[in-house]
């Protein structure tokens, strides 16, 4: 084989990998990869409030994220796809702490009324200090400007529910 032709070959197979998808530890393909669990736990968070909460303030929030939540992680895992990444499967749990385990949500789900509405502002707030803390890393670290757009309107969001959740325990 020729100089030229091995230079050619070396060539295509660099362009290759590089053009074989984004790196999973690139800061805002993992904001997505973690992002994605995380907003299903959110509206599974929020779709149990359905028949349960007692409070209109959960229910009106709990409507608003579940209207909002799908066109959000359908946002992420269109960009998982443009960088040629898997999405996280149906079933993944989110990492990290701060996330509901299937225990927590399991006595949840025997809750209704006020006791419902308790617990779920202890989970949810739990949960949402657990997102922004996702979403601030990709802000100092990102570099991928519609994912920074989203993780800086989550996290914006997060902060006024914290702050709601704070007002209606008072």
């Amino acid at each position: 084989m020729s100089a030229i032709r091995l230079w050619a070959t070396g060539l295509v197979l660099m362009l290759v990998v590089a053009c074989s998808g984004t790196d999973p530890a690139d800061p805002d393909v993992r904001f997505s990869l973690e992002m994605i669990p995380h907003h299903r736990q959110t509206l599974q968070l929020a779709e149990m409030a359905k028949g349960r909460a007692y409070s209109d303030w959960v229910k009106a929030a709990s409507a608003e994220i579940r209207a909002q939540g799908p066109a959000d992680l359908q946002m992420m895992a269109n960009w998982l796809s443009t960088w040629e990444v898997a999405e996280p499967p149906g079933g993944a749990r989110p990492i990290g702490p701060g996330n509901v385990t299937d225990a927590e949500f399991a006595k949840l789900q025997s809750l209704t009324g006020q006791a419902f509405d308790s617990a779920w502002y202890g989970l949810m707030s739990r949960h949402l200090e657990a997102g922004m803390t996702i979403g601030r890393i990709v802000l100092a670290v990102g570099d991928h400007s519609p994912t920074a757009d989203l993780a800086r309107r989550l996290v914006n969001d997060q902060e006024e529910m914290l702050a709601e959740i704070g007002r209606q325990l008072a």
